[in-house]
């Protein structure tokens, strides 16, 4: 091989080696909140860890994960409900939720 094309085939790698990693898609964990009476609504949450806001009124009295993160979610009268993984969890005693965060497991 040339000199030139040795220097091709390192600016190459380079350049492939520099580049921005692909990005990774996002988990969201899919919440379902139950209320008295079988009213129920559901909610996504991107499982980083960040906390996103619940806008719907209805008190709750347990609330559900399809599973794939732990979540902690805050009601209007303090309660603090953790939910890990797949599993349905009491609320004491049942209040709105005003918001959430999931972590990806």
């Amino acid at each position: 091989m040339k000199f030139s094309e040795y220097s091709t085939v390192f600016a190459v790698l380079a350049a492939v080696s520099t580049a921005a990693p692909a990005e990774k898609k996002q988990f969201s964990a899919e919440i379902t909140f139950i209320g008295a009476a079988g009213a129920s609504f559901s909610q996504s949450f991107v499982a980083d860890g960040s906390s996103i806001a619940i806008t719907n009124p209805l008190s709750i009295s347990h609330i559900s994960s399809d599973g794939g993160a732990t979540c902690s979610f805050k009601g209007v009268d303090g309660s603090n409900t953790v939910v890990v993984g797949a599993e349905t969890v009491d609320v004491g005693p049942p209040q709105t939720q005003v918001s959430g965060s999931c972590l990806a497991l």
